[in-house]
C-alpha cells in the first residue's frame, strides 16, 4: 500500500503532465512541418552538389531513378518540385528553383514543333510513398507528366509540360482551389493561341482505393487509366472519338488497363478549346511512381502510335 501512495499523483500533477506532453507534440509537429516546408531547396542543393564535380555536362544534366529504371532531366525535377504548395493559403513556394522555371518558360517561337500539351489542373496532386529515391522527390502529378513527356520525347514526339503554377494564378487573381480550372484555362488558351499543339493532356489523380487503381500484367504492376469526358460543350463527340480510340488501343495490348471512359454533363473541364482535349485520371493515390511510370511507358507507346496513324 506504501508503494502505491508513492505513486499517487494529485488533479494538478496530472494536467502539468498531460500539458507537458502536449507541448512536446505541438512542437515536434512543428519542427517536421518546418523541415519539410524546406524540403525542396535542400533537396535541389544536395543534387547540385552530387553533380558538381562531374565535367560531363551531358551526363550531369540528368537524374538517375533507380525505381523508376528512368531518366529525367535535373532541370525537370526542378521545375516539379517548384510547385509544390506550402500551405492551404497558396503561398507560392520560393527557392532557387525560380530562376530554372524562366529560362524552362520557352518563349513563342521556340516551341511550334512541340505536337502535345501536358498539364496539370491539380498540379499538387500527390502519390503513395511520400519520398522517392535517394532525392526525396515528392512523387505527384507534375513528376509523372514530366516523366510522360520524356517516354513522348524518347519516341520522337515533342512533347511539352506547362511549367506556369496553378497557384501562382490563384494568388494573383485572388481565388481559392475552385480557380484552378480558371488558372490551366489561361494557360492552355495561351498555348493554343501561339502554338500549333495537336493533343492536350490534362494530367490527374484519382482518390479511389488502391484495389481499383491497380493493374498486374506478367507479374509486372501498372497504375490504371481512366479517361473523364466532358459532354457539357456542343463538340463534345469529336474529344470523345479520340478517348475512345486511345481507350481500345490501350486494352487490346493491356486489357484491363484502362478504368473506361467516366462522362460528365455538369462541367467542362477545358475540352471545349480543342478537339483533341482529355482529362486523364492516372492511378490514385495509393499508386507508387513506379506503378505510374509503367504505365505512362505503356500510354506514351499508344499515343505514339495514334499520333502517326492519324497523321498528326
Amino acid at each position: 500500500m506504501v508503494i502505491i501512495n508513492k505513486f499517487k499523483f494529485s488533479n494538478k500533477n496530472i494536467k502539468v503532465i498531460i500539458s507537458c506532453i502536449l507541448i512536446i507534440f505541438i512542437i515536434y509537429i512543428y519542427i517536421s512541418l518546418f523541415i519539410n516546408s524546406n524540403l525542396n531547396t535542400y533537396v535541389v542543393s544536395e543534387i547540385d552538389k552530387k553533380y558538381s564535380s562531374i565535367t560531363n555536362s551531358s551526363f550531369k544534366d540528368t537524374l538517375f531513378y533507380t525505381q523508376l529504371n528512368k531518366i529525367i532531366t535535373l532541370d525537370d525535377i526542378k521545375i516539379s518540385n517548384a510547385h509544390k504548395v506550402i500551405d492551404t493559403t497558396f503561398e507560392v513556394e520560393t527557392d532557387t528553383t525560380e530562376e530554372i522555371i524562366e529560362d524552362k518558360n520557352v518563349s513563342n517561337n521556340e516551341i511550334k514543333d512541340y505536337k502535345v500539351y501536358i498539364y496539370n489542373t491539380h498540379d499538387t496532386e500527390k502519390y503513395s510513398l511520400p519520398f522517392v529515391s535517394d532525392y526525396s522527390i515528392t512523387p505527384d502529378v507534375k513528376l509523372a507528366a514530366y516523366i510522360l513527356k520524356d517516354y513522348l520525347n524518347d519516341l520522337g514526339i515533342n512533347a511539352y509540360v506547362e511549367t506556369k503554377s496553378i497557384n501562382d494564378y490563384l494568388k494573383k487573381h485572388n481565388l481559392d482551389y475552385k480557380g484552378c480550372y480558371d488558372a490551366s484555362r489561361s494557360y492552355m488558351k495561351e498555348a493554343i493561341e501561339n502554338n500549333d499543339f495537336k493533343i492536350f493532356i490534362d494530367l490527374h489523380r484519382d482518390s479511389v482505393a488502391h484495389k481499383y487503381t491497380l493493374y498486374e500484367n506478367n507479374n509486372k504492376k501498372y497504375a490504371k487509366i481512366m479517361f473523364v469526358l466532358t459532354t457539357k460543350h456542343k463538340n463534345y463527340k469529336e474529344n470523345q472519338k479520340v478517348v475512345e480510340k486511345l481507350n481500345e488501343m490501350i486494352n487490346e495490348k493491356y486489357k484491363g488497363l484502362s478504368r473506361g471512359i467516366m462522362k460528365r454533363n455538369d462541367v467542362i473541364f477545358n475540352q471545349d478549346l480543342s478537339s483533341r482535349a482529355m482529362l486523364i485520371e492516372l492511378g490514385g493515390v495509393d499508386n507508387s511512381i513506379e506503378e505510374i511510370n509503367n504505365t505512362l511507358e505503356v500510354f506514351a507507346s499508344i499515343l505514339y502510335k495514334y499520333i502517326k496513324e492519324n497523321d498528326l
